[in-house]
């Protein structure tokens, strides 16, 4: 029985899901520049042609695995925006970034590889610029609501918290204390905690 038009299309987009979750993987293990197109390919168990109906180009597919990463981090907040009380949004928040980091571990390893590789920082700046900038405009919302002194850099420096906690989780896994920085993060950003900071 021949298949049905919208099978075809089921058919399309679990291949294509299949080739960015691969990628995504090989891109964190081994880095842009050590994975080809056919490594992606092999283990996606599709010919080398079929990922090349899906994706023009390598930097093709890491800007499509960067629309992966940054549409798992919307719907992982998609909670947030419905809380009103900044406090209590900012520790949703951590709380998610801390799951996020734990569950997700190749997401942050992507990241982190790609962050000092130069060949992708160069295809990837823009969106890179962007999706760094969504991030920071919604912390320094944050800790304006809360009346934190200098919301922006504020923002900044939580995003940087953010990046090494990752970065040395990353590197030391078991031994690093992910739930001890989880609860001090909660503690430091606390109403309790800022009020001599606003």
């Amino acid at each position: 029985m021949p298949r049905t038009k919208e099978q075809f299309e089921e058919i399309r987009k679990n291949t294509r899901h299949l080739i960015l979750e691969n990628a995504l993987i090989l891109f964190a293990e081994k880095g842009f520049k050590g994975t080809s197109i056919n490594d992606i390919a092999k283990a996606s168990g599709v010919s080398k042609g079929l990922a090349y109906n899906y994706f023009n180009s390598k930097n093709d597919l890491m800007i499509a695995v960067f629309s992966l990463l940054e549409e798992k981090i919307g719907e992982a907040f998609i909670e947030i925006e419905k809380i009103e009380d900044p406090f209590k949004k900012l520790k949703t928040m951590i709380n998610i970034m801390f799951k996020f980091l734990k569950e997700d571990e190749k997401f942050w390893q992507l990241y982190m590889n790609f962050t000092f590789q130069p060949e992708v920082q160069s295809g990837a700046s823009e969106f890179m610029t962007e999706f760094l900038s969504g991030i920071f405009n919604e912390l320094e919302k944050l800790f304006r609501k809360m009346g934190v002194k200098n919301p922006k850099e504020e923002s900044k420096i939580l995003a940087a918290i953010f990046d090494g906690i990752g970065f040395h989780y990353i590197l030391e896994k078991e031994k690093y204390p992910l739930d001890k920085m989880r609860k001090y993060l909660i503690k430091k950003y606390s109403r309790e905690n800022l009020i001599g900071s606003v």
